[in-house]
């Protein structure tokens, strides 16, 4: 069985064969959207970039659909793996596909008029709200695309073939790259060109995420009779999927939020500027969140086999890995913080704006580096309550209080350091949950 290692040295090689290319498609995904948000500067300025920053967070909640159904649905295979349960992680795949396919049809019927809905409360100018909804409607109205896509990738990834996923990913970036500079660039069809390219790269990465299962090149073997709704199986995999939907929803929910009091602190001129933070930061958050879904079919089959040292052992190095990202990218974003903005296509104040925004929010990743890695471990060994606490705490708890107090004080600074205050925060908690179950020797290099 390929999770199987003998020491401590294929310990380390196992570790970075899942991390590396979790990390890598993480780092693809923002890679891509900051891609996205180069052509949209180019073809269409920050009224473009503004645009999408008010209607991307509603394909993020598509994002999480798929993502509780790969992640969640992932870990009970891999922990059934573990404990040699071959007929019922077959029926939990199944299941997994089942609810992929319902979950689709979901987000098309209630998302699409709930978005058009939710963006004509934001005061923005005519053209901006125009393109915002045109941008949300063709994203949510073939976002099962996408559902299949995040669900399928978890999938594959826990049944062993992560690299293949990578790859997959890969040819997904390159596929939005080009239509990007053929829909926005050479032809201009302005913020329907930057939507398509999107729906077109998600529609090549979910079929051929799909066709590892629908034509034999799976581990795990599938059967027609499997693809069924299994109630059961349908809320463990519902339960598991809580902690990871929680973190693309907490994503979807900040990215409201910020542009919320982006704008009644700083106007259109504040909405352009979280545009430019909203496709740069999260790209260090997709780099730590590579390294927690990496992790985690690791943990789960160590958990599931009762291999306890080579768990906690996975779990150190996946914090060592995490604090590790998260300063190189704190450095990085002070270095090249004032050349983003132009990178966009945006001057001015704008561009002051976002530049002090950035710089003002660099010393947020090591905290949220802790406390995903945190609650991906607590998620992999089925302590979904844990890590729905360090998940959910974040967006609805700990991001409205600093993004509605700071402000009273600081202004439109205070909007930018909110993100920053919140995850020192939850990374606290983190701490005080990891001593109160006596695993804080892991931090510390316990075996």
């Amino acid at each position: 069985m390929m999770f199987r290692t003998r020491n401590y040295s294929e310990l380390i090689k196992l570790f970075l064969r899942f991390v590396i290319p979790a990390v890598s498609s993480q780092l693809l995904c923002g890679i891509y959207t900051i891609v996205d948000g180069y052509f949209v500067g180019w073809g269409m300025g920050q009224v473009g970039l503004a645009a999408i920053g008010l209607a991307f967070p509603f394909s993020v909640v598509v994002t999480a659909a798929g993502a509780g159904v790969g992640v969640g649905g992932g870990a009970l295979l891999s922990i059934s793996s573990g404990r040699g349960r071959e007929s019922l992680t077959r029926r939990i795949l199944g299941s997994m596909l089942f609810l992929t396919l319902l979950l689709s049809a979901l987000c098309v019927l209630l998302l699409t008029p709930l978005s058009l809905y939710l963006l004509s409360f934001y005061g923005v100018s005519a053209e901006i709200a125009a393109m915002a909804r045109e941008y949300a409607f063709i994203l949510l109205i073939a976002s099962p695309a996408q559902v299949i896509t995040m669900s399928m990738l978890g999938a594959v990834r826990n049944d062993g073939f992560p690299r293949k996923a990578m790859y997959i990913m890969i040819i997904s970036f390159c596929v939005n790259i080009l239509l990007d500079w053929l829909w926005v660039i050479v032809f201009p069809f302005g913020i329907a060109g930057a939507a398509w390219a999107t729906i077109a790269s998600q529609a090549v990465s979910a079929a051929l995420l799909s066709s590892h299962f629908l034509f034999g090149a799976s581990r795990i073997a599938l059967r027609p009779a499997f693809i069924r709704f299994c109630p059961g199986l349908a809320r463990r995999v519902v339960v598991m999927g809580v902690s990871p939907f929680g973190v693309q929803i907490a994503t979807a929910v900040t990215m409201i939020l910020h542009n919320w009091q982006a704008l009644a602190y700083g106007g259109d001129v504040g909405v352009a500027a979280y545009a430019v933070i909203g496709y740069v930061i999260p790209v260090g958050v997709m780099l730590e969140e590579g390294i927690a879904e990496g992790i985690q079919p690791l943990i789960s089959y160590f958990h599931g086999a009762n291999l306890s040292a080579r768990r906690k052992l996975t779990a150190r190095l996946g914090f060592s890995s995490a604090l590790l990202v998260g300063v190189l990218c704190s450095v990085l974003l002070v270095v090249i913080d004032s050349m983003i903005p132009r990178f966009f296509s945006m001057h001015g104040e704008a561009a002051r704006v976002a530049a002090r925004g950035l710089m003002l929010s660099v010393a947020v990743f090591p905290f949220m580096g802790i406390a995903k890695v945190g609650a991906s471990y607590y998620q992999a060994i089925g302590r979904s309550d844990l890590a729905s606490a360090l998940t959910y705490g974040d967006p609805f708890l700990l991001q409205p209080l600093f993004l509605w107090g700071l402000p009273l004080f600081l202004g439109l600074d205070g909007v930018w350091l909110a993100m920053t205050f919140a995850n020192i925060t939850l990374a606290a908690l983190f701490v005080l949950i990891w001593r109160s179950g006596g695993e804080l020797r892991l931090l510390a290099g316990a075996r």
